[in-house]
C-alpha cells in the first residue's frame, strides 16, 4: 500500500512539473471588484506564472476569463476543464482564447479596445468588454 501512495505521489508530481503552466489553482482569499464594488460568486484561480483565471457566476450563467502575462489580453478560454472550487486546466501552455470584444457604447460597431491590463504579484486589473474595471486582489 506504500508503495502505491508513493508512486501515485511520484507522478501526480512530475504531472505538475510537466503541465505547471496548463493548471490553475483557486485563490480561495482573493476579492474581485468591478468598478470598485465586491463581486459575489466570483473565484480567482492561479498558475505557478501568475496568469489569473475568473470564474464566475453571473445571471446570465456562468463564464471565466483568462489574463495571461505573456500577452496581457483578457479572454474566454477555447478549451477549459475544472473541478470546481479546486483546479483548471487550460488547452496549452499559452492557452487559447476567443478575446473580449470591445463595443465602443454607439451602437456602430466596435471601437479600438484597450484593456489597460496591469498585473503584479498582488493584484491584477483590466477594463473588460463592457467598459468596466475589473480588480482582482491576490493572496
Amino acid at each position: 500500500m506504500k508503495k502505491l501512495l508513493l508512486l501515485l505521489l511520484l507522478v501526480a508530481i512530475a504531472i505538475f512539473a510537466v503541465y505547471r503552466q496548463r493548471i490553475y489553482v483557486r485563490d480561495p482569499v482573493a476579492t474581485v471588484t468591478r468598478n470598485d464594488v465586491k463581486q459575489s460568486g466570483a473565484e480567482v484561480y492561479v498558475n505557478v506564472s501568475d496568469d489569473v483565471l475568473l470564474w464566475q457566476d453571473a445571471e446570465t450563467g456562468e463564464y471565466s476569463t483568462l489574463l495571461q502575462a505573456w500577452d496581457k489580453l483578457p479572454g474566454i478560454p477555447y478549451r477549459l476543464t475544472c473541478l470546481r472550487w479546486l483546479v483548471c486546466v487550460t488547452d496549452a501552455d499559452h492557452a487559447s482564447i476567443i478575446p473580449l470584444n470591445w463595443n465602443n457604447g454607439s451602437g456602430k460597431g466596435r471601437g479600438v479596445y484597450d484593456p489597460a491590463v496591469t498585473m503584479t504579484v498582488r493584484e491584477v486589473s483590466y477594463m473588460d468588454a463592457d467598459g468596466e474595471t475589473m480588480r482582482m486582489q491576490l493572496r
